[in-house]
């Protein structure tokens, strides 16, 4: 599944809005809590001011006083109380902060009157009101405050998201040329030059990029002069191999060691073709031709007979239930790779047992009830091989990566009820 894409540059801009409308919604909070903790703490400090005044002169002449400020007034006893107060003075007789009619707002405060000094507590009981509508500072004008501050909120993310376009351009510029360099080279190796880019850290990632790239196109002209070289020079002696034994088995005179030593050296020098095949497949996978239609049942009956003179001492009884119409969608020569592989590895291990081989809905299975693998937890792990197995334990791994390359699915394991082997192939649909 590939990974959505995103801009680097994008998110930094977005970062950047981002932050000043937090941080914008941050200060116009911090300055509203504290625009109206302020008039509060005003109003609140005036209705103590006129209380402390009331009680004194309370004490020295036995009566309230005329209120030094003009919106504060006194009820002795909560009586007389505006009707649009009394009632929520009454239901919430600890509230401090009181809206009324007609856009009055109320600030009010509890106290107690006592003629005397030091009397204890439970005086006259009186009630301080300050009608401040008319003295808000802040609330007449807390719809202005807020369009002003969303005004300055959004031109200052403008600026900030300009500002951010522009940084982002500047620094992401060699590094958004780095990675087109990198992704659209029309070499196999993209060539990077740390010199073609700032004395920065992107600078840095292009050298290193540089050097890695550097081995990378040596690690691929040697892998590809390899694969040239064992083509040719290694098919060659092989083929000289095969020929002098064939030569050698022609004659009748031949002593009763002789033949059963030809025989073998013929079985070695094919399992090494197939194994070089096999291997010069997977070197040359990123070249390999596309997948195409192909008929099944041709291609299992020449592995099986190219298994059956690999190992004439076999006695492998086979089903193949392959319909003569049987087509899939694969790569011919890579299938039949791994097709020999598979049914030659059944002729050498399961010689003596049964190899059933069927076809349907995309899938090609191929099992038998031989010794099976034993203890083996996965076929396919490299050098991973059975306790009768006399070969190298690579024969699979190298088909399931070529399976991988040529896209179908190679499985296998131990066969119904642990006995034998089963491996299925799973084809692309058509």
């Amino acid at each position: 599944m590939t990974a959505r894409r995103y801009s680097l540059r994008r998110r930094v801009i977005v970062a950047l809005v981002a932050t000043v409308l937090a941080t914008s919604a941050v200060f116009g909070l911090t300055t509203f809590i504290f625009a109206y903790t302020l008039e509060d703490r005003l109003f609140s400090t005036a209705l103590d001011s006129e209380i402390a005044r009331q009680q004194q002169g309370w004490r020295r002449d036995g009566q309230l006083q005329p209120p030094e400020v003009a919106y504060i007034k006194i009820y002795p006893g909560a009586v007389g109380l505006p009707a649009d107060l009394a009632k929520q003075v009454a239901a919430n007789p600890q509230q401090r902060e009181f809206y009324g009619a007609a856009g009055r707002h109320y600030h009010i405060a509890h106290f107690a009157l006592d003629r005397r000094r030091g009397a204890p507590s439970g005086g006259t009981p009186a009630v301080a009101v300050a009608e401040v509508s008319r003295y808000l500072l802040v609330r007449p004008v807390r719809d202005g405050m807020i369009q002003f501050l969303i005004g300055l909120t959004l031109f200052i993310a403008l600026v900030m998201a300009l500002l951010g376009w522009w940084l982002a351009n500047r620094a992401m510029r060699p590094l958004s040329r780095l990675a087109r360099d990198v992704a659209n080279g029309s070499d196999a190796v993209p060539v990077v030059r740390a010199e073609d880019y700032p004395a920065n850290e992107i600078g840095v990632l292009a050298g290193a990029l540089g050097q890695a790239f550097h081995r990378i196109r040596g690690f691929v002209d040697r892998e590809r002069s390899f694969t040239r070289d064992a083509s040719h020079e290694l098919r060659t002696p092989l083929a000289v191999i095969s020929g002098a034994a064939e030569v050698i088995a022609l004659r009748r005179d031949l002593p009763a060691p002789v033949p059963d030593a030809l025989r073998r050296i013929e079985t070695a020098t094919l399992d090494m073709t197939q194994t070089l095949d096999l291997l010069l497949a997977l070197a040359r996978e990123g070249d390999a031709l596309p997948a195409q239609p192909v008929a099944l049942r041709p291609m299992v009956e020449k592995a099986i007979a190219a298994a059956a003179v690999r190992f004439p001492a076999s006695r492998l009884a086979i089903a193949n239930e392959i319909a003569d119409d049987a087509h899939v969608l694969a790569e011919p020569t890579s299938l039949q790779l791994v097709l020999n592989n598979l049914i030659g590895n059944a002729f050498q291990h399961a010689a003596a047992a049964h190899l059933r081989i069927d076809f349907s809905a995309d899938r090609l299975t191929l099992c038998d009830d031989g010794p099976g693998l034993g203890t083996v937890s996965d076929p396919f792990a490299p050098f991973v091989k059975g306790a009768a197995s006399g070969g190298s334990g690579l024969g699979l791994d190298i088909a399931r990566r070529l399976c991988a390359a040529t896209g179908v699915a190679l499985t296998g394991g131990a066969g119904a009820e642990g006995r034998g082997t089963c491996f299925t192939l799973k084809f692309a649909d058509r």
